[in-house]
């Protein structure tokens, strides 16, 4: 992204990305008909941007807001982290900061939507949402299919449970590799764990996704929150110590400056 600055004018001027957002390229009216192997690179490419933002890049950023339609994708389908809108600045050397909820229903991490509790571990969430939305090929909701697959993080474990797991794959996708996808759902259900000390960071969310390091067995269900539940139908999530809390987190909102080549709309 670059300014340009003439009298009283100012102008953005934004990279033109062919293929527009991955939630419209893959269950869209007009989606794109995405072979695994671009899906998996797809993948790939937005782990190492999130990787990038929470690790590498001079500012240190949670994005807040991870979810298909913030991923755009090039004439080559490369992916791009776009919207950083309700990113934040972090202090790594700080164990959390508590702020306003904000972000999109169906991608919140559990301790987020519940207690306002973000450390980069929100976007860890977010992106195994992602990542089981690029391998079934549907959104995370759907209330038009049958009960025991409305929700896809239900859906997915159901299938990993009952030894099924390929069970999760998109009719679509007549060819894939078996131990990429197997890895990929592996990766998936680790980063939508309910307890953020037992999602892997993104850098290592890349060397699983990649095979260089073993994706372990998972054990334990994904967690997630609903909107009903949010809005006071169900608080078993919350626990006595804990209040709601919605004090703003130092640093304000965010547009990092980066050479990354998987994240768009930056400074």
């Amino acid at each position: 992204m670059v300014a340009a600055l003439k009298a009283n004018i100012h102008c953005w001027f934004y990279e033109y990305l062919e293929n527009g957002s991955l939630d419209k390229a893959l269950f869209g009216t007009e989606k794109l008909n995405i072979d695994w192997p671009a899906r998996f690179e797809i993948c790939l490419g937005i782990a190492r941007g999130l990787a990038y933002l929470h690790e590498e890049s001079s500012i240190r950023v949670i994005h807040r807001d991870i979810k298909a339609s913030n991923v755009l994708l090039d004439a080559n389908l490369n992916p791009k982290i776009s919207d950083f809108g309700l990113a934040k600045l972090y202090d790594d050397k700080k164990t959390h900061v508590s702020t306003k909820v904000a972000g999109t229903f169906g991608y919140l991490a559990p301790e987020y939507a519940m207690r306002g509790r973000m450390t980069e571990k929100v976007d860890v969430f977010a992106f195994g949402v992602v990542l089981l939305e690029i391998l079934a090929g549907r959104p995370n909701y759907d209330d038009a299919l049958e009960e025991d697959k409305i929700y896809i993080f239900e859906w997915a474990w159901d299938l990993y449970e009952n030894n099924n797991p390929l069970g999760l794959v998109d009719p679509k996708l007549e060819e894939f590799n078996r131990e990429e996808v197997l890895r990929a759902i592996r990766v998936a259900l680790l980063c939508t764990q309910g307890s953020p000390h037992q999602r892997p960071p993104m850098s290592r969310v890349v060397t699983m996704l990649a095979g260089d390091v073993e994706a372990p067995e998972v054990v334990t269900k994904p967690s997630y929150i609903t909107e009903w539940q949010l809005k006071g139908g169900d608080t078993s999530y919350l626990d006595s110590e804990v209040s709601w809390q919605s004090s703003s987190a130092p640093g304000g909102p965010a547009s990092p400056r980066t050479s990354s080549p998987f994240l768009s709309s930056v400074d």
